[in-house]
């Protein structure tokens, strides 16, 4: 983060103001914490923990109980490190060994008692997304780029253009899980090597031919891998600082291969926690630059935790937020009746300062999160009328969504899938984010937000919405009461908002009492 670039960097930054971003990765954990100072953001402190989390993903696909530990251990001491933050300053991200860890929620139970910070699952995809950010936030170079990063579990290649990625893909290849496959016992042959390089080159086979079409002007690694790589290289043959040359692999090929057992491997420049999984990362690393025909590669110091870290900046103090513009994307790109969008978003945030209080739901982040399960809620329609809850749930549940974590984005299909028929209570996720009576109460708001804008026409039809614990009452305009298709609406709601916790009640209108909007 030596060289921040301006973009986004906006004069409303005060200047003081403190961030913190945690990527826990299948390798390491790394902490960073910045100020920003005149427009640019300033690295305080930058921790890393060597955790090997992906070594403990088990066969059964569940994380052993040494490897938890060791990530227990971690964020503790992570935790000492972000006192004094306030939840809104900080931003933490799980990568590709949380996402494929079936026993994932036992311990982001167990991490919420030692990290009092909300853990993000972020996917494949979105990983890739915010790594080229923080590459783009902390590069000088111009023009189309191409970026590797070889993490634990997972490989991240991501081509684009000054700040835009134009091409993303995560690859299940990592240097842990690598040599766990490949180099088990910690075995070296050359066979072994080339099995490793085989696999990699074939895990990029169906992205190949568009990468190797892009023709970056510079290619950047920004893993750990890389960098050990290039400090080895540069120590060994006093070449070009962060550079490496595909012929200088075979090299380091070469010095790796007079030994059959990686503990009995050593190389200057690299640190004796990073050798375990250096011939898998180098094997990777092989076959990635053969596949895609690369020749040179140069290490950045920047990655995944310098991306979140400027995104959540942005967020707090810009109020510039990519999920809003993947919300506005995918509006337009489904043809969403933004006038009826508007409308039932208008009655559910209503909704939502009545009972913001009493419920619990206050803030900034439920408005958001209301807001943009109305604006998705019809997004269904592209594929049928018939059954629309189900397809709007299903294409949120499954679209490519930069910006959301996991959790936020099963928060939202599970809200389009229920806000009209039958209450789905199958279909409501338990979360770490969020408590369930949340969800169901988000659920219940949404679907009387659409329930009285079902005839698509701005009419008046609630005066007033009260709320005492889990029972609420409506009280409808003269123009709701008399309205027989809105009061059969409202007498079969009264059975699904029971499913979600709420018994709801309707009455006729009072006078004096301007009417809700």
């Amino acid at each position: 983060m030596s060289e921040p670039s301006e973009h986004d960097l906006t004069t409303s930054y005060p200047n003081g103001a403190q961030f913190a971003a945690l990527d826990i990765g299948s390798n390491s954990f790394h902490l960073i914490t910045a100020r920003v100072i005149d427009q640019h953001l300033q690295p305080l402190l930058r921790f890393k923990q060597k955790v090997r989390l992906a070594e403990g993903l088990q066969r059964n696909g569940k994380l052993n109980e040494a490897a938890i530990q060791r990530g227990l251990a971690a964020l503790a001491l992570c935790a000492q490190r972000l006192e004094g933050f306030d939840p809104s300053q900080v931003h933490v991200v799980a990568t590709h060994t949380l996402r494929e860890a079936k026993n994932r929620d036992e311990f982001l139970s167990r991490a919420a008692g030692v990290l009092p910070f909300a853990i993000n699952i972020i996917s494949g995809h979105e990983e890739a997304r915010l790594i080229y950010r923080g590459v783009a936030e902390t590069s000088s170079s111009q023009g189309k780029r191409l970026v590797i990063d070889i993490g634990g579990g997972s490989t991240e290649i991501i081509a684009g253009q000054e700040f835009e990625p134009v091409l993303i893909s995560s690859r299940s290849m990592g240097c842990v899980s690598f040599t766990e496959r490949f180099f088990t016992g910690g075995k070296l042959s050359e066979k072994r090597f080339k099995k490793a390089q085989t696999s990699a080159r074939g895990e990029l086979e169906p992205i190949a031919d568009k990468l190797r079409k892009f023709k970056p002007a510079q290619v950047l690694g920004t893993s750990g891998t890389v960098k050990a790589i290039t400090q080895w290289v540069q120590q060994r043959d006093q070449s070009v600082p962060d550079v490496v040359l595909r012929e200088q692999l075979d090299a380091c090929m070469a010095e790796v291969l007079q030994h059959k057992a990686i503990g009995l491997f050593s190389a200057d420049g690299i640190d004796k926690d990073r050798l375990a999984s250096l011939p898998a990362g180098l094997a990777i690393l092989i076959g990635v630059l053969d596949e895609l025909e690369i020749t040179t590669i140069t290490a950045h110091d920047a990655a995944l935790r310098e991306g979140v870290l400027y995104e959540l900046a942005e967020r707090v103090i810009s109020d510039r937020d990519v999920r809003q513009r993947t919300i506005d994307g995918m509006a337009a790109r489904y043809q969403v009746d933004e006038v009826q969008a508007a409308r039932v978003a208008k009655t559910a945030i209503h909704l939502l300062g009545k009972v913001a209080k009493p419920w619990g739901l206050k803030g900034k982040a439920w408005k958001h999160k209301l807001t943009w399960a109305a604006r998705l809620h019809e997004i269904g329609l592209q594929i049928n009328a018939s059954a629309l809850q189900n397809h709007s749930g299903y294409i949120v549940a499954h679209a490519d969504m930069p910006g959301f974590s996991k959790e936020e984005q099963a928060l939202l299909a599970a809200l389009v899938r229920n806000y009209r028929k039958k209450v789905r209570v199958d279909s409501i996720p338990t979360l770490h984010q969020y408590q369930y009576h949340d969800i169901q109460r988000l659920i219940a708001l949404l679907r009387l937000a659409v329930l009285f804008n079902t005839d698509r026409q701005p009419a008046q039809l609630l005066q007033k919405a009260e709320v005492v614990g889990d029972w609420m009452v409506l009280t409808l305009t003269e123009l709701g009461w008399n309205n027989p298709m809105l009061i059969a609406d409202l007498e079969r709601e009264i059975r699904q908002q029971i499913k979600l916790g709420v018994h709801l009640r309707f009455q006729a209108p009072q006078t004096n009492q301007p009417p809700l909007g």
